[in-house]
């Protein structure tokens, strides 16, 4: 099992807040328990003189209240240390065993009554509790304190009424205020029992909760360097990924590449083309998703994306071509503020193509990449270059935005359509649409 302090620091953190709100989630579960339990002692007879010396429920349950918020308060201001936890670990099933051994008191009886008292079985209830944190210790502790203090009342019992007290007869025991050593014997043992089996599947849940935590931790890592809907896909993936795996699909793929950037590489340092290439990927990359595109790679200065192929889509073309609309607005707006702001301004090129392809797994066991292959791919690729000779800054088919139109797309503008365009790598001649 790994230990907490094999753990990388982050998986901890994570840890460490999940704890904090099972901290919070115990003290919730015990105020709900004390506000039923004064209400019921409000409304169930009173069995016991009003001039009891004491009136062990209310003072117990007053007692528990300040307990508990006083560590809701250590918990809130981050004070909740380890030993402060455990001391309250401790108090907590002392008042509960305290609240237990006054029931004499209150009915003004012998304290034989004590060990006959229903509220024994409140003590697998604050047990069962610990479990919550995912942490056996204080599982443990509260087990060990309940075992100890329970033998502590038998105790106590048996030196005020004496040997004489103790009885080997079940009936004698249940009929009469006699002791039944083998019933006390079995509440304790029950009570270590129970303890251990709770403390044994907190032990095994924690190893999972820890398994978790790091996966959850993993695949947000993983999201920053895939899309993550890719990122889903190897998650849930039912089998082992391995290199030739392919699923076949309908999808639109769309390439982007980033005007003057490699004109401003001439002059600007290689920090400020960083800090460009993130502001331009931060740009665009929420707004391919927003419109349920998969970011298949970076390249350099160009982004290649696909909708449909991640996940299959019947609205991929139409998403396709609503993304391109706010991807050219949002970098004409970015490109007008850098112009204003006397930095060098940026324009876009972008190819798209609709068509089959294969969705897969390509690489070796030690370096495996999804990635999408075909036509589709390639065209959107070519398209994208096309741009320059058209003059255009995004380009697509008349096969793609038919298909976009049957999806749903709304052609506001009336694109523009230039027919039997000679693209270069391709050899048929193509019916092209302007996008922008």
């Amino acid at each position: 099992m790994v230990k907490d302090g094999e753990l990388p620091s982050r998986v901890r953190e994570q840890l460490t807040v999940l704890q904090y709100k099972s901290e919070l989630l115990v003290a919730a579960v015990q105020l709900g328990v004390i506000v039923l339990l004064f209400v019921l002692n409000y409304l169930t007879p009173v069995g016991y003189s009003p001039g009891a010396p004491v009136h062990s429920a209310r003072l117990g349950l007053s007692l528990f209240t300040i307990l508990i918020l006083v560590r809701l308060w250590f918990a809130y201001t981050k004070q909740l240390t380890p030993i402060f936890l455990g001391f309250s670990v401790i108090v907590e099933m002392s008042l509960l065993l305290f609240t237990i051994w006054t029931y004499y008191l209150q009915f003004e009886t012998t304290a034989t009554i004590n060990l006959k008292n229903t509220q024994f079985t409140y003590i697998f209830v604050l047990i069962a509790l610990r479990a919550l944190r995912f942490e056996p210790l204080w599982v443990v502790l509260s087990g060990l304190t309940a075992a100890l203090g329970w033998s502590i009342i038998v105790w106590q019992t048996l030196q005020k009424t004496g040997m004489n007290a103790i009885t080997w007869d079940y009936v004698t025991y249940a009929s009469t205020r006699s002791i039944y050593l083998g019933a006390e014997f079995n509440k304790v043992l029950s009570v270590l029992l129970v303890t251990g089996i709770i403390a044994l599947v907190v032990r095994h849940a924690k190893e999972i909760l820890r398994q978790a935590v790091t996966q959850a931790v993993a695949a947000t890592d993983l999201s920053r360097f895939f899309d993550m809907a890719v990122v889903n896909k190897i998650i849930g993936s039912e089998t082992v990924l391995k290199a030739g795996y392919g699923e076949t699909r309908q999808a639109t793929i769309l390439f982007i590449d980033l005007r003057g950037f490699t004109k401003a590489s001439e002059t600007l340092s290689p920090s400020n083309l960083i800090e460009i290439l993130g502001d331009y990927q931060r740009l665009l990359v929420p707004i391919i998703q927003k419109h349920n595109g998969a970011i298949d790679k970076f390249l350099g200065d160009g982004i290649m994306a696909s909708f449909g192929a991640v996940i299959p889509s019947d609205t991929c073309a139409a998403d396709a071509l609503n993304a391109v609309e706010d991807l050219i607005m949002a970098v004409n707006e970015w490109s007008e503020i850098r112009r204003k702001q006397g930095a060098v301004p940026f324009s876009i090129g972008i190819g798209l193509a609709f068509g089959e392809i294969i969705f897969g797994v390509i690489g070796q066991e030690g370096h495996l990449e999804y990635t999408v292959i075909g036509e589709a791919a390639n065209l959107a690729a070519k398209l994208e270059k096309q741009n320059k000779i058209e003059q255009t800054q995004a380009l697509t088919t008349s096969d793609t935005l038919m298909k976009a139109l049957q999806q749903g797309y709304v052609d506001k503008e009336h694109k523009v359509k230039r027919l039997g365009r000679n693209v270069e790598g391709v050899e048929e001649l193509i019916d092209l649409v302007v996008l922008a």
